[in-house]
């Protein structure tokens, strides 16, 4: 009787100039969304560029690996995407950066687990960076206030280095999703203290998204309980697929009923959304391809929330238009399919998450704030390999 051979992934590539490139990437892109850019503006234009440039060449030597059939057509689609986005928009958004960074990063690092990981230490990094400079008086610590013009309280701006504790609250948040999705089989103990620590700081700070975050997922996860996600039923999993399209039509609602009751009940609740969301679709037709809007904030011609628009989903209509939601939504539903493929509550549960808070927020949607939107780029794999490459815990 032969003996079965182990099953191993495909290939374990230890691609270090992978490494550090998205390693670098993503620390780029998380200190220019820190108050870093205000401060040191000459510092911040060289920090884009140096970012734009990793990225470009990150793409290209990632498109020389390996090259199969599949991953030809995933790459063609995708810079289609890309091309068609900066064309309109005359920039590279973050939506184009994470198109490009689906193709590059799951070519070259072939495990789910060392992508969260790697994003992870560089999120770590710019958030001890951030506060090490504001320690020493480089960047501002807290307590400035500005009106805000669409409600009656006094927004606090500037948190240890960052320009709202909401930010330090939402990369609080995604590191405890990196952490879950890490160790939810084996460290759950040290997962539930590190939720309480990080739910109470949250609070704390009065980030109540990045706190109804880690509170959602103690709660699916307690929902749970130790069942395997293939006892359960899969075309009940499989009606999460609908939570993006729902809750877009419910901002929609929610914009065009700002006045009911509900729509009342919610502008208290969070901080006005409705009311926000009615200004900029009246005054900012969405388009299947968007040109970046030109925003008025000079006081004279200003817009309801002084330029601040939260909420992914009208968020990514709004500025990128209606191919950017099909792109998201095909990309949200990725995680749920690749957690159903694996058995893997965790990334169903991050999935859930993510897909709940793009509702009040626009953090979810960028990729330097969600490591898991990169994932999508494993559909470059058949079934087969992918399912590995996400088993890979090395």
């Amino acid at each position: 009787m032969q003996k079965k051979e182990k099953k191993k992934p495909i290939e374990n590539r230890n691609d270090v100039y992978a490494f550090v490139m998205f390693y670098m990437i993503v620390l780029l892109q998380t200190m220019l969304f820190t108050s870093f850019g205000r401060f040191y503006p000459s510092a911040a234009q060289i920090f884009g560029k140096l970012e734009i440039w990793l990225i470009l060449f990150y793409l290209l030597y990632a498109l020389m690996i390996k090259i199969t059939f599949r991953k030809i057509i995933y790459a063609i689609v995708v810079l289609l995407i890309v091309g068609i986005s900066q064309v309109y928009s005359g920039t590279s958004t973050p939506f184009i950066k994470l198109l490009m960074l689906t193709i590059a990063v799951p070519r070259t690092i072939l495990s789910a687990n060392k992508i969260a990981k790697i994003f992870g230490y560089a999120m770590l990094t710019t958030m001890c960076i951030t506060i090490f400079l504001s320690l020493l008086g480089y960047l501002p610590k807290s307590g400035e206030t500005s009106r805000v013009l669409f409600a009656k309280y006094q927004e606090t701006v500037y948190f240890y280095g960052f320009t709202h504790p909401n930010i330090f609250g939402a990369f609080l948040t995604t590191l405890f999703m990196i952490y879950y999705f890490l160790f939810y089989k084996t460290h759950k103990i040290y997962i539930i203290f590190a939720a309480i620590v990080l739910l109470i700081a949250d609070v704390s700070i009065a980030a109540g998204t990045a706190a109804m975050g880690i509170l959602m997922v103690l709660v699916f996860t307690f929902i749970h309980g130790h069942k395997d996600m293939r006892i359960q039923h899969i075309k009940l999993l499989k009606l999460s697929y609908l939570i993006p399209a729902v809750l877009t039509f419910f901002c929609f609602w929610l914009a065009n009923n700002n006045n009911s009751s509900l729509g009342v009940f919610i502008n208290e609740k969070i901080a006005s959304r409705p009311n926000i969301w009615n200004a900029y679709i009246t005054q900012y037709p969405i388009h299947f391809v968007n040109k970046l809007p030109e925003i008025q904030i000079d006081g004279i011609n200003t817009i309801l929330g002084n330029g601040a628009l939260d909420g992914g989903y009208i968020y990514a209509l709004i500025y990128w238009g209606i191919l950017s939601w099909l792109t998201y939504y095909f990309i949200f539903n990725s995680i749920i399919r690749f957690s159903i493929e694996n058995d893997d509550f965790s990334l169903y549960c991050v999935a859930l998450v993510t897909m709940i808070m793009t509702f009040p927020e626009s953090h979810m949607i960028m990729f330097f704030e969600n490591v898991f939107l990169i994932f999508v780029g494993f559909y470059q794999y058949p079934k087969n390999e992918r399912i590995l490459y996400f088993r890979n815990k090395i």
